[in-house]
Formats: C-alpha cells, structure tokens, sequence
C-alpha cells in the first residue's frame, strides 16, 4: 500500500509539474505584450496571413531594452490595440527569434514588407520604432486602411478584373 501512495505522490507531482509547464507555456506568445492579444509563432502567423489575406503584424522588441520593457504595458492594457488586434495576425518576436531573411527587413523592395507604414510621431532616426500605445494605435490603424481598406481595394481593384 505504501509503495502504492509512493508511486501515486510521483505521478500527482509530474501531473502538477506539467500542469505548471502548460500554463507557463500559454504566456510563452505574449512576452508582456498582453496574453488577451491571439498572438502566432512567425511560421504559423505567415501561413494564416497567407490563407486569411489580414496584414502580419510583426513586433520585434529586445529583452534588454529599456524602452521596450516600458511599451510592454502601455501596449497590453490599451483597449484599443487589443481591438485593432481582430484585424490582424499578430506575430511577437524577441531577441534571437527576429528574422535574419532580408524578406522582412523594411528596406525589402518585394513590396512584401512595407516601409511606408512608418513611426511618424517618433524620432526620425528609429521610424520603425514605437515608445506609446498612440502610435501604435496610429500605425494600426495606417496599416489597416492601407492595407484592407478603401484605399487598398480601388489599388488593387484591377487585380479582380
């Protein structure tokens, strides 16, 4: 009977233990960005844009870096992005997980990346850089007219005809 209680005290502590694991590992995406937000992996958030046609929403932010630290809150408590969100695929990189392939640098002339969607409130040496929920709210909202909207539908109109 005690060997019994043993092995079952072993497998309640594993059960919790991966319990834990599983938890811990949902929050994994967020990276303090906000866990209310559906946030991708790149390769998974590539394929839905692919296959849903939403802009890919990318934010690259360094473990290391202090205003990056204080967007994180700003940023996972603003109604407003987290809205904005809906229309998007939203892709949270950090550190080594940024891509290295020029095809997401904004300098890319495929047209892939699209570096007119710019910080135009921030500092003009780091226009791809945001410090406040505002400008990203303002850059969301950029993308999404320029990229599903109005204006993206009369550009692309001819692509259906």
């Amino acid at each position: 009977m005690k060997a019994q209680l043993a092995a079952l005290s072993v497998f309640f502590l594993s059960f919790i233990c991966q319990l834990f694991l599983a938890a811990s590992s949902g929050e994994a995406l967020g990276k303090g960005f906000g866990d209310h937000i559906h946030w991708r992996t790149l390769e998974d958030g590539k394929k839905e844009a692919a296959a849903s046609g939403l802009p890919l929403m990318i934010i690259i932010h360094k473990s290391w870096c202090g205003a990056c630290k204080a967007l994180k809150p700003k940023f996972a408590e603003s109604k407003e992005i987290s809205e904005l969100a809906h229309n998007f695929v939203m892709v949270n990189l950090e550190d080594e997980e940024e891509p290295k392939d020029e095809a997401f640098s904004p300098d890319d002339p495929s047209g892939k990346v699209h570096p007119e969607i710019i910080n135009e409130r921030g500092n003009p040496s780091y226009k791809y850089f945001y410090t406040n929920a505002e400008q990203v709210i303002q850059g969301m909202k950029e993308a999404q007219e320029k990229l599903t909207g109005d204006a993206f539908k009369k550009k692309h109109l001819g692509d259906e005809l």
